[in-house]
């Protein structure tokens, strides 16, 4: 049966799922998935029949891990990213400075989160933002750059709903996560937020936390504006350790601006 409507699945490793979540949208012209999750991942895609684009907000491990089952899976996918990082996708110097560089960010959770593989360059475009996608049924999805959580992040509107990759925070149990490792661009990142927020969304899909109220926007900017990174949530099990390590990462860049 095709796939309709919009998807919120798992993407995270066995021990934590829902540590990072894949949206697929299915239209009756195209299928779309935004991000692609970890290298090891339970993720469950089997109820999609096809699928046509995968929109990488950003090259971080914990969004595209899953692009080389992906690709393999779905013979006539192409992956969308910002212009001037397809090659760290593509080559072997790029995904090895890739990992490299998410080894020396995440310490131990690299290992959590799995190695990156190297995928066929011709199953890559580079986009600027902007970009509207037709993919049937009413459903408009617009490629929005917003830079500050990383040079090569984008975020995708589809109507009235935004999901923000990590632009706009995460949010477990009640508690907003600022999404802010180093090298955090600070203002660039604040100036994203704000027009995130100016689009006034009515459902917001954080790439760590799922669906939730565009209200987590406007914490994340106050905790921004006023620097309050007293984060404190322990969900319990491993689960709760690679989300307290998760959480030390993010909150390095804020915590380290002078």
């Amino acid at each position: 049966m095709p796939c309709r409507g919009l998807h919120a699945v798992p993407a995270g490793p066995p021990e934590f799922p829902e540590l990072a979540t894949v949206y697929v949208i299915c239209g009756d012209k195209l299928n779309a998935m935004i991000d692609a999750g970890v290298t090891n991942s339970i993720m469950d895609s089997s109820f999609l029949d096809k699928l046509d684009l995968v929109i990488l907000t950003h090259i971080h491990i914990d969004h595209i891990g899953l692009l080389k089952e992906i690709v393999n899976t779905y013979k006539n996918v192409k992956i969308m990213v910002k212009s001037g990082f397809k090659k760290y996708l593509t080559t072997d110097d790029g995904v090895k400075k890739l990992n490299v560089s998410a080894q020396q960010t995440l310490g131990d959770l690299y290992y959590v989160y799995g190695e990156f593989e190297k995928i066929d360059q011709d199953r890559v475009i580079e986009v600027e933002g902007g970009e509207r996608i037709d993919l049937g049924e009413g459903k408009i999805m617009e490629l929005i750059y917003t830079p500050g959580h990383a040079k090569h992040h984008i975020s995708v509107m589809v109507n009235d709903i935004l999901f923000t990759g990590d632009s706009g925070g995460a949010y477990f149990n009640g508690y907003v996560i600022p999404t802010t490792p180093p090298p955090l661009d600070y203002e660039n990142y604040v100036r994203s937020l704000k027009m995130q927020i100016s689009l006034k969304p009515k459902v917001v899909g954080l790439a760590h936390g799922g669906l939730v109220s565009p209200n987590v926007l406007e914490e994340h900017l106050n905790q921004l504006l006023t620097r309050n990174v007293n984060v404190k949530i322990d969900i319990g099990g491993v689960a709760g350790e690679i989300l307290r390590k998760q959480v030390e990462v993010n909150l390095r860049g804020l915590v380290n601006l002078k």
